[in-house]
């Protein structure tokens, strides 16, 4: 079976059948410069560079904004299927760099300790979806956890009107095993415009725009085709499907 078979790949394939050889660095930095990918608020080139171990928070961050290389450990599944995320998605990718280092640069603190922003920033690149849609009633029932409302009774329309994008490479990790409660945090697009650039831009923009909020969980198997989902029992698994709070 393929790896890379679940949905969440869909919007990567092209890359990974690109880099998918024993040298993937070289693979990664040959098809960032073929596209031309620079960061969106400096300028500079993005590329991949060997890293033995991970660096720290704050030193990945301003490495990337200070330079444009992106610390990678070489043959690291985590560090690869972040490279994708940033050759598909750059304007996002920066964004949320942008949004890391303004704020290590406002406060001290933050050296020590992530602050709100800088969890939701982290969240979203772990295990971000873009969900677009110009059909505001779907993205109410989706925040709303009305889940066999949405993803049955509405199910044609979420079929045609919504588009599921993974993002998190952390959750693109998840994806290569997939089990029921495997769970995205939304960030909801108010479009239907779904290509790549597209969705990049709004997403982009969102994210330099906007103070934490809460992202609307979602199991991502519910979504129509991603896993053996036709039937309603499915919506109705609580320890899955988990309900609104109540008051």
């Amino acid at each position: 079976m393929n790896r890379f078979a679940h949905p969440a790949f869909a919007p990567y394939l092209e890359f990974i059948k690109l880099t998918a050889g024993d040298d993937q660095i070289a693979s990664l930095n040959k098809l960032a410069a073929q596209r031309e990918i620079c960061h969106a608020h400096t300028g500079k080139p993005l590329s991949f560079t060997a890293a033995d171990k991970p660096a720290s928070a704050c030193s990945y961050e301003q490495t990337i904004a200070d330079t444009g290389i992106i610390p990678s450990r070489e043959k690291n599944l985590h560090d690869y299927l972040n490279a994708l995320v940033w050759l598909r998605f750059p304007h996002l990718k920066s964004a949320i760099n942008l949004r890391h280092c303004q704020m290590l640069a406002q406060s001290e603190s933050e050296r020590r300790q992530r602050g709100a922003l800088r969890d939701w920033l982290t969240l979203l690149d772990e295990n971000g979806l873009l969900v677009a849609t110009p059909n505001k009633k779907l993205l109410d029932l989706l925040r709303d956890k009305q889940w066999a409302e949405l993803f049955w009774n509405a199910r044609q329309d979420v079929v045609q009107d919504m588009r599921f994008v993974v993002i998190g490479h952390g959750l693109l990790e998840k994806c290569l095993s997939p089990f029921s409660g495997m769970t995205a945090k939304c960030l909801f697009l108010r479009t239907g415009q779904t290509t790549p650039e597209a969705l990049d831009g709004e997403a982009a923009r969102i994210v330099e725009s906007t103070k934490p909020f809460e992202m609307p969980p979602l199991p991502v198997q519910g979504i129509p085709g991603w896993s053996n989902n036709e039937s309603l029992e499915t919506y109705l698994d609580t320890r899955v499907f988990r309900p609104p709070r109540t008051p």
